[in-house]
């Protein structure tokens, strides 16, 4: 599996960026009017001004997709507008639209998007979606040998998503803004795409092995696509179910007792939340239990899947669902792969419960060690109790880093903190990558995990994880 250690950017639009220097120059245009020559503005060409303005907008919200720049660049067009019907009388409008403008042209060059890595497996990868009984929605990646007309979809396909957000706000403030609002701010999420698949591309013949993976809290089945792709580009099939539920459990009063220290988990008062967090994450580990359970009832119902070699994988809370799982289910007949799993919402006397299947867990640096989560102690118990398992960490990870919006708005999550070292996100990736392919790779027979010290010296030049638990 080769990868470049290096991001390949995403080029941003010639066009875009032109508008935008030219209406970057525009307003220096203006302010020269203004202050050498105080030209006055007759109201046909203020009219043909707002008419064009208008139209670059809808072209520029259509280019960035909904980006954090575009905040930048439309209170730029408006001062524009109000100063232009102003006839340039006003200097602090010119110069704060002058000020929006300088700062979009600068976010548009630091914050770009990057490009997913390029499945490395000899097959394409097929794509198509289905709605198992109950009404959930189940995306398909698969190696396929035939191209398709269309190569690309929507990650984000469902509005009741946006409106589950727009729901969680009720729980940390005492208003809720307008939805539109909220439609507005997770646009990009409708327009970050899934790329290089094949949409309804007839999969390859026989019985294939099989992934069944569970989004985390708070996720969208589609945005682990980098992974699903690469494991469709090796012969695997991956079946993703859409998990989805309240996200924020705690009101206000709670929320804000933790943040002055009021609450901590060393008095009673944060016990008591912390009790009341975990019965509503129990219930919900439940619900996410029977819902995978509903997929892997589709997956054994359909007859290119090799029975035998049925992995379950999911991504923290999505990790939870199929270690829980696992632990009721054998449907999950090969083994387990966990990405930061979130061990919070089982009850004590299911953690130490034994797996029938080989375990590989890939944690980050960060949410290893949250204390609030109880994740160290809670790890020790989990992990101490299988006998076949492989538990690593990835230096320099922190929890989004699996899922693909570290591509598509990486320094937009730097800024909220949920992502700190942008120059290793690749590498990081790469990691998560091999060390789910050697696992896989060791479930046969003729393999077992003994040999990981050989296969990590043959496939890291730079290694950046450490064994926690084997």
């Amino acid at each position: 599996m080769k990868y470049p250690y290096e991001f390949q950017q995403q080029d941003v639009p010639l066009l875009e960026l032109a508008l935008a220097i030219l209406m970057l120059g525009s307003f220096f245009n203006d302010l020269l009017l203004i202050l050498i020559y105080d030209v006055q503005i007759d109201l046909t060409e203020k009219s043909q001004m707002i008419f064009s303005t208008a139209f670059i907008i809808l072209f520029m919200i259509k280019c960035q997709k909904m980006r954090l720049t575009i905040y930048l660049l439309i209170p730029a067009y408006i001062t524009l507008i109000i100063s232009k019907y102003w006839s340039h009388q006003s200097y602090f409008m010119v110069f704060l639209g002058l000020l929006f403008q300088i700062g979009y042209v600068s976010l548009v060059m630091v914050m770009p998007q990057y490009r997913y890595p390029k499945p490395t497996g000899k097959y394409l990868v097929g794509f198509r979606e289905v709605k198992l009984q109950n009404g959930d929605l189940v995306s398909i990646y698969y190696p396929t040998l035939k191209k398709s007309k269309i190569r690309s979809i929507n990650s984000c396909r469902n509005r009741d998503y946006i409106k589950q957000v727009y729901n969680d706000f009720q729980h940390v403030m005492h208003w809720r803004p307008p939805i539109m609002f909220i439609y507005w701010m997770l646009g990009f999420l409708n327009k970050v795409k899934v790329e290089d698949i094949e949409v309804d591309s007839p999969i390859i013949e026989g019985k294939l092995p099989t992934i069944v993976f569970s989004n985390g809290l708070g996720g969208l089945k589609d945005h682990y696509s980098v992974f699903y792709k690469e494991w469709a580009s090796n012969g695997y099939q991956v079946y993703s179910i859409q998990q989805q539920e309240v996200t924020i459990i705690l009101n206000e009063k709670e929320i804000h007792q933790y943040k002055i220290g009021e609450a901590t988990l060393e008095n009673q008062l944060g016990q008591q939340i912390l009790s009341k967090v975990k019965m509503i994450r129990h219930q919900q580990l439940n619900d996410r239990v029977t819902k995978f359970q509903s997929l892997l009832d589709y997956v054994y119902k359909q007859q290119n899947v090799d029975f035998n070699k049925v992995i379950g994988a999911g991504h923290s809370f999505g990790a939870a669902t199929v270690h829980r799982s696992a632990q009721i289910d054998n449907r999950i007949s090969a083994g387990i792969i966990l990405f930061d799993p979130w061990f919070l919402p089982f009850s004590e006397d299911t953690l130490n419960i034994k797996l029938s299947v080989p375990l590989l867990s890939v944690n980050s640096e960060t949410f290893r060690l949250r204390k609030e989560n109880e994740t160290p102690q809670r790890y020790s118990v989990v992990f101490n109790a299988q006998q076949k398992k492989l538990v690593i960490m990835i230096k320099g990870s922190q929890h989004l880093c699996t899922t693909d919006l570290v591509y598509k708005m990486p320094f937009e999550l730097k800024m909220f903190t949920k992502l700190n070292n942008l120059n290793k996100i690749l590498q990081i990736t790469i990691a998560h990558l091999r060390l789910s392919q050697y696992f896989m790779d060791s479930l046969s027979p003729q393999k077992t995990l003994t040999r990981f010290e050989e296969f990590s010296k043959e496939s890291f030049r730079q290694p950046i994880h450490e064994i926690e638990y084997k």
